[in-house]
């Protein structure tokens, strides 16, 4: 019998190689293939949808317009920011902090009103437990003070005043808005991500000035009119311009703590409350949501 060379094939193998093919290119080989292809990507769709939802929470948030003034202190309390992500029953507690009795009730879009009576620190808590008594909670500190909170640049302190120039040739505090909501917004001309979130800020400027929403925007340009005219050209005319020397050390983004070494870049946004207090410190369009300024206004 002759040998097949080295290397080659020897009938038998042949014949199972060709039969192989074969199979593969038999078209219920290939359906079903294609089958078990798309069980598969089901399966880990499946998998994924079930990571997603099956461990899913209760989503706490409280909310107030107010929370520091002199006693007393009325704070009506907005439980509607609250939600959970599959739509189950949700019951809520809420505990005032003061030593009275919590309210609790099962509807959300109600505002829940409390009366602070004597001054002090007091920690709001807000708990919400589903039908499958999974809970979550959030908590607002209330301020009873004439003073109101400690000045500082965190979310819940007063923010520290200052005075700047307005590139429009004029002046202002921050004090002078007191009575209305400020968006405080760090920025450049030269920050490609500051100018990207341009669009959202003006959008909020546009849709709730006539409800008491003033935005401000501290450049941090070198140049004053590197400013003027990027706001200029592009119609961004429901600002508070403001520019100061020191570009990236200017005197505001330091007492803010942005910029200057501190490890806070820009765009970074801050929303101070009608009392001036700081309530939210942060991206302006990653972080910031129309529902936050709303709760305020």
């Amino acid at each position: 019998m002759t040998q097949p060379a080295a290397g080659s094939l020897s009938d038998r193998e042949r014949s199972s190689v060709i039969a192989r093919r074969r199979r593969i290119r038999d078209p219920s080989v290939m359906r079903r293939t294609r089958f078990a292809s798309l069980v598969a990507i089901l399966c880990a769709l499946a998998a994924l949808l079930s990571g997603c939802f099956g461990g899913s929470n209760p989503i706490a948030i409280l909310a107030a317009a107010v929370i520091s003034g002199p006693a007393p202190l009325e704070v009506s309390f907005n439980l509607s920011y609250s939600e959970h992500t599959r739509g189950r029953p949700m019951e809520y507690s809420l505990n005032f902090g003061d030593g009275t009795d919590p309210a609790t009730g099962d509807d959300l879009g109600l505002a829940v009103r409390h009366t602070y009576e004597t001054g002090g620190t007091f920690v709001a808590e807000l708990t919400l437990t589903d039908d499958e008594n999974v809970r979550d909670t959030d908590r607002l500190t209330i301020t009873v003070s004439q003073d109101g909170p400690p000045i500082g640049t965190d979310v819940g302190q007063t923010a520290p005043d200052f005075t700047a120039s307005t590139t429009d040739g004029g002046e202002i505090r921050l004090s002078d808005f007191r009575g209305s909501v400020v968006l405080l917004d760090f920025w450049g001309a030269w920050c490609s991500p500051c100018k990207k979130s341009m669009p959202q800020l003006d959008e909020f400027a546009r849709a709730y000035a006539a409800d008491g929403l003033v935005v401000v925007l501290v450049s941090t340009d070198t140049a004053e009119q590197s400013s003027i005219d990027y706001l200029f050209d592009r119609g961004y005319d429901d600002f508070v311009s403001v520019w100061e020397p020191g570009g990236k050390y200017t005197p505001i983004a330091l007492q803010y703590g942005v910029l200057g070494g501190s490890g806070v870049g820009i765009p970074h946004t801050l929303l101070i409350d009608r009392q001036g207090v700081i309530r939210f410190r942060g991206h302006p369009t990653l972080d910031l949501t129309a529902s936050m300024i709303e709760a305020l206004l």
